[in-house]
């Protein structure tokens, strides 16, 4: 029977690449890169993938030194050959808190800040969108945000569901469902699944829905068979889309965030089956901001 072989780090960066495009004003890729000079991407082994939001304690657990590793000198730390730690490599998606200094040597950490918010949270995310019931050839594309005209924050598309139906779907997939406001009819024919929310963009949902043929602009509550799914309530767009009698669930930015690692990890262990596939989900450290003396 063949061995299979693991993939080096460069082939798991180009997989990760073609699900998270690099974007010109996002984090790099390649965010923290192992120093030895002998080190090469395309013969490094993987033997572990690890995946979170961000750097929390359960990570440096898999990709920091042991204690018999770093003595009590962190900054001349060095590997132990007693018992090689399998051969990591991590992905983060907001990794500006990762402590390099507890890294351990030869441990590739990979990140996609904007490309992933984009792709996979609530914004223009087909894979989502399909286990919603969407039909995404139809569906319409939102476009443009924060002076970014090439920045996708949505997707609009037609789907015939009852709005029970759909909470519960939604619930599924998330795990909780933050804040929902019920619109005027029980029968969803469009859902747009948006990365803002405020009330310009579902002005701009509404639009398109109009464009599309979704809905009627001479209706009086025009919205009324379009469910609004973000992550983080806004007052300003709850209070647009009660207006136009749009329905409206929230799930929260961190449970936006945790389904795209998710859904990540199940791609590389569909991938790389003959990797470990460790996923991290933890609440963040409290950040300390020293106060300065008036």
């Amino acid at each position: 029977m063949q061995r299979v072989q693991k993939p080096t780090h460069a082939i798991v960066t180009r997989f990760i690449a073609s699900i998270l495009p690099a974007k010109e004003n996002d984090v790099s890729q390649l965010y923290h890169v192992p120093r030895n000079p002998r080190y090469h991407a395309e013969t490094a082994v993987v033997d572990r993938i690890v995946l979170s939001v961000t750097a929390t304690p359960g990570v440096y657990s898999f990709i920091g030194y042991t204690p018999d590793e770093a003595g009590p000198d962190t900054s001349a730390m060095r590997p132990s050959f007693r018992s090689r730690p399998p051969r990591t490599l991590c992905f983060l998606h907001r990794p500006f808190d990762l402590d390099r200094r507890r890294v351990r040597r030869g441990t590739l950490v990979l990140s996609s800040h904007t490309s992933f918010d984009e792709v996979l949270t609530v914004g223009w995310n087909t894979a989502l969108a399909e286990r919603l019931g969407l039909d995404v050839q139809s569906s319409a594309r939102v476009q443009g945000y924060k002076g970014d005209a090439e920045r996708r924050i949505g997707i609009v598309g037609p789907v015939s569901v009852m709005r029970d139906l759909l909470l519960r779907r939604i619930q599924d997939e998330f795990g909780e469902v933050e804040l929902a406001h019920d619109g005027m009819l029980d029968e969803i024919r469009t859902v747009a699944i948006m990365n803002a929310f405020s009330e310009a963009e579902v002005h701009r949902v509404l639009e398109t829905a109009i464009q599309c043929g979704w809905a009627d602009a001479n209706d009086e509550s025009p919205g009324k068979h379009i469910l609004y799914l973000t992550g983080q309530p806004r007052a300003a767009g709850l209070e647009a889309a009660k207006a136009l009698g749009l329905h409206v669930a929230c799930v929260g930015h961190r449970p936006a965030e945790d389904w795209g690692i998710r859904y990540l990890a199940s791609r590389l262990r569909t991938a790389f089956p003959n990797v470990s596939i460790e996923e991290v989900y933890e609440a963040e450290e409290p950040r300390i901001i020293a106060q300065k003396d008036v």
